[in-house]
């Protein structure tokens, strides 16, 4: 046996089981059960930015490899009747054709008409009869560039889940090394709603009376604990009083300037180096993720000013990952929190802090991942219902914000390296999504926002700018910040009703 091949196989087995059971998780059935309001669709796109356009076969061999390796992109979903959760099912009739495309931008191939070209691909609701994934090859880019349009459905996998996969099937120089070959197994026939519904109730059936000796178990060993160990009541009231808190937080008002709502999508992004961060996040004593929350507030409160709208705080949400080493790649772990955002905060070592604190009591909390213990009775809730409240918990937000350690490194694919990496996370229901993924020493913000809720988006860009150069300023020299805080331009002010 070569020495390669052990690590060959290991790759493999890795890939075969990125994104986890087949069954999918209460949290994930909730998101594609929820679909039904097409304002809950949870679609997330990813533009992978070439130098070069890579070679029409060669990106599509690069993709039928990919769809050998990882089951997860020849399955569809299946919805149980009767019980069980949402389940990844074999597509018999897998067409690569179908989810492997290409497109021509028009004359001259600018980044907005990427932009433009990604929005509408991202707005199309998935064939829910075919494995939920989409890749199309955006040619004609400025500068002889092309880009990549990977879409992907939430249910399937988070952002972390989605760069674990890159990392793995992205080639470390231009040429590409030989891959090793999966074993494919294709099944002729998908398993109906049908034969997974009686699977799902026979085996409960079947389980029941062992359930019943556990349940009759832990109850007893559980009461013997609690009288024993006292320690073991005070956790356990402790768990329940930071469940009381968590699921008893109310978000403040939202603004009056976002409060639209639509189905229509833009998307925008901004990029800062990767070295910039860092330098200031050594110099506040902060994360990464700390300033780059506390520059979009800044840039927040910078666009209501200029649109002659006063404000102290706005409803901002953000993930908290509940990942740990031994989960599979793909598939979704991480708790949502509900943040007050001290918009009014000018001072962006104050708005660190505040941030910082904020984390610091949400990661306490014992029921932090009491949203994810609850989904399994969500579930079983009328479809209505279930929308609603999902509708309730994101429209209530103006944003929603999270930032994704990308790969470090230059990756190249199909013969082309990658030079950018831009995030977009679904709008379920808010304002607006923004997410930033580091690649390679640059950071990427990615903002998909709702265009009814944005109605001056060039204006947000500009404020975002010049808020997260805010704090990344903390990092600079007193003398080259002073400088670059005034050869920022003035935004004329501009009035609108909110």
């Amino acid at each position: 046996m070569s020495k390669a091949e052990p690590k060959d196989s290991a790759l493999l087995d890795e890939l075969r089981h990125w994104g986890g059971p087949d069954e999918m998780s209460a949290f994930e059935s909730v998101m594609w059960l929820a679909e039904v309001d097409p304002r809950l669709r949870s679609t997330i796109v990813s533009i992978m930015v070439f130098d070069t356009a890579p070679e029409w076969g060669r990106l599509q061999a690069e993709f039928r490899w990919l769809v050998a390796a990882v089951r997860r992109f020849r399955q569809k979903v299946v919805v149980p009747k009767g019980a069980g959760n949402p389940t990844w099912v074999e597509d018999p009739a897998f067409d690569f054709d179908y989810h492997v495309r290409r497109q021509q931008l028009p004359v001259p191939g600018s980044e907005r008409q990427m932009f433009d070209a990604a929005g509408i691909i991202a707005m199309q609701p998935f064939d829910r009869a075919r494995p939920p994934w989409e890749a199309t090859l955006l040619e004609g880019l400025d500068g002889g560039r092309a880009a990549l349009v990977l879409k992907m459905h939430h249910a399937a996998t988070d952002g972390l889940g989605i760069v674990q996969l890159l990392q793995r099937i992205f080639h470390r120089d231009r040429d590409g090394q030989p891959r090793p070959v999966p074993a494919v197994s294709r099944s002729r026939k998908a398993a109906s709603a049908r034969s997974l519904g009686l699977k799902t109730l026979r085996s409960r059936l079947i389980a029941l009376p062992a359930a019943a000796r556990d349940l009759a178990g832990a109850l007893g060993s559980t009461a013997s604990s609690l009288l024993k160990y006292p320690e073991d009541t005070r956790q356990a009231l402790a768990y329940l009083t930071s469940a009381k808190r968590m699921l008893g937080i109310k978000p403040v008002p939202g603004s009056g300037m976002f409060r639209r709502r639509s189905l229509s999508w833009r998307l925008d992004g901004i990029e800062l180096p990767l070295a910039a961060f860092k330098a200031a996040s050594k110099a506040a004593d902060a994360s990464i993720n700390d300033l780059f929350l506390a520059g979009l507030i800044g840039g927040f409160r910078l666009y209501h000013e200029r649109l002659g709208v006063s404000i102290k705080q706005m409803p901002i949400g953000f993930p908290i990952s509940l990942r740990t080493a031994d989960d599979a790649m793909g598939g979704n772990k991480f708790a949502g929190s509900q943040y007050a955002a001290p918009v009014a905060e000018r001072d962006p070592i104050a708005r660190i802090r505040h941030i910082q604190q904020f984390v610091r009591e949400t990661r306490a909390e014992p029921a932090l991942d009491v949203m994810i213990r609850m989904m399994p009775v969500v579930t079983r809730l009328p479809i209505g219902v279930v929308t609603k409240l999902t509708a309730d918990f994101t429209t209530a937000q103006d944003a929603q914000i999270s930032n994704v350690p990308g790969i470090p490194y230059p990756v190249y694919f199909a013969g082309a390296e990658v030079q950018q990496y831009w995030p977009y996370a679904p709008v379920p229901g808010c304002g607006m999504m923004i997410a930033m993924l580091s690649h390679n020493g640059r950071c990427c913000v990615g903002i998909n926002s709702d265009r009814a809720a944005v109605t001056e988006p060039e204006l947000l860009l500009e404020a975002f700018r010049e808020g997260l150069d805010e704090v990344l300023a903390l990092g600079r020299p007193p003398a080259a910040a002073t400088q670059a805080s005034s050869a920022r331009g003035k935004i004329p002010a501009m009035t609108q009703d909110p």
